[in-house]
Parts: structure tokens; C-alpha cells; sequence
């Protein structure tokens, strides 16, 4: 008889309630800068693949060094981006969101979510929640 290996007990996707009470906290390493207008821009390390960064360090090409990306935010990215302090939850940015642009709860829900989502997916902000912290919504 063949006995099936299962995975180990990795917590699943975190529910709705769970990911809106997270807080967005900005890494440390990134830069940011407020151009023209208000408009932020971030500058945050690009980290390469392992495989690549192990290449690269033995060809000695310099490569290992990180790379730094520049995302330049829009109006609403901004404004978002300006009330991640790494105190407020995600519930609470999207109520701050919506009230600012006068927009339906689950319009500034939606909109902030995947805002949250991307930054958390380039390694631009994590999120926190009571014992243990995500790169991002749904991980």
C-alpha cells in the first residue's frame, strides 16, 4: 500500500476580515521621493533570482549587486502610499481612501486591495497581522 505525503500545515489564504485588519508596513530599504504635483516616486532593490545572483557571483560580473527600480505613483497611488505608516490596517487606508475620493467602500476596497497586492508582490511593502507577516494579500 502506497501512503500519500501530504504538505505541511501552511496556514491558507487569509479571509477578507483577516486581510483587512493587516497593516501595510514600508520595507526599509526603499526610497521615497515627492515629485511635482505631489506625486510620489519609489525607488525600491530589484533582487534577482538565486540562480541568477549565484551566476552571476561566479563570473564576477558585478551582477550581485541589487538593481534599483523606480515606480513612479499616480495621484491615487500617492495618496494611498501616504497613509501606509505601518499603524493604520488595510480597513482603515480603504476608509480613508474612499471618503477622500468620494468613492463607493467596495470601489476604494478593490481599488486599495490591488494597489496593496502589487507593492506587496514587487517587495515594496509587507503586511503585518497579530504573529505573522505577508509579502501580500492572499499569500
Amino acid at each position: 500500500m502506497i501512503r500519500r505525503l501530504r504538505k505541511f500545515d501552511a496556514p491558507g489564504p487569509a479571509t477578507r476580515k483577516e486581510a483587512l485588519a493587516c497593516r501595510p508596513v514600508k520595507h526599509p530599504g526603499i526610497v521615497d521621493e515627492i515629485l511635482d504635483g505631489g506625486i510620489v516616486q519609489v525607488s525600491y532593490p530589484l533582487k534577482p533570482r538565486p540562480w541568477i545572483a549565484g551566476m552571476a557571483r561566479r563570473l564576477g560580473s558585478g551582477l550581485d549587486r541589487p538593481v534599483v527600480r523606480k515606480l513612479q505613483l499616480d495621484e491615487m497611488g500617492s495618496a494611498v502610499w501616504g497613509l501606509i505608516d505601518g499603524r493604520r490596517t488595510v480597513g482603515g487606508i480603504i476608509r480613508r481612501f474612499s471618503d477622500a475620493y468620494q468613492l463607493h467602500p467596495r470601489e476604494a476596497e478593490a481599488s486599495v486591495t490591488l494597489f496593496i497586492r502589487e507593492l506587496g508582490r514587487r517587495g515594496i511593502i509587507g503586511l503585518k497581522s497579530g504573529d505573522r507577516a505577508d509579502a501580500g494579500l492572499g499569500h
